[in-house]
């Protein structure tokens, strides 16, 4: 009965640590001084459409851990892992499209308004910089690490398909 649901219990424990996490950035502030100096608001983007594709994925796994060994069942499923593969990357794409605007932002904001004689344009051009880079630095991040946590998820799915999928063959041998 473990085996049978233990990729289930692999992706609980999963989103319990994601969970965690995000509640940890919550009460750290963090979540807030991202949310301050990311200007395209991707990085909020790469999150929520990662917590779906994670409630998506868990339900996918009990589903599918619950499934019987025959053909009907786990035909519903062999193109569901597809999906959340190509949505893993997109996270990922999402993440260097962010990194792409906010140094445009960076470069395209910053020198405006520079008066070389006056120092306190120079304070300006600094802190016009500093948010490009932070938009561009936060929303990589999103994506490498959002992306890199659903691919976990979709291998301990993937995983369990592949092993059904594998004994419905031998069976019918």
């Amino acid at each position: 009965m473990a085996s049978k649901y233990g990729p289930m219990l692999r992706w609980w424990l999963f989103f319990t640590l994601i969970s965690l996490g995000l509640f940890v950035l919550v009460v750290s502030g963090a979540l807030h001084k991202i949310n301050a100096v990311d200007v395209t608001k991707i990085s909020f983007l790469i999150l929520a459409v990662f917590i779906i594709f994670t409630v998506r994925t868990g339900k996918n796994t009990y589903r599918l851990c619950k499934a019987q060994d025959d053909g009907t069942a786990l035909d519903r499923y062999d193109g569901d892992d597809e999906l959340g593969w190509f949505v893993s990357d997109m996270l990922l794409t999402m993440g260097m499209i962010g990194t792409v605007i906010g140094f445009i932002y960076m470069l395209g904001t910053s020198f405006q308004e520079f008066d070389p004689s006056n120092t306190g344009s120079l304070k300006l051009v600094m802190s016009k910089m500093s948010t490009g880079m932070s938009t561009a630095l936060y929303t990589t991040a999103a994506g490498l690490i959002c992306s890199l946590l659903l691919k976990l998820q979709l291998f301990n799915f993937s995983h369990r398909l592949a092993s059904l999928t594998a004994g419905q063959a031998s069976s019918k041998v």
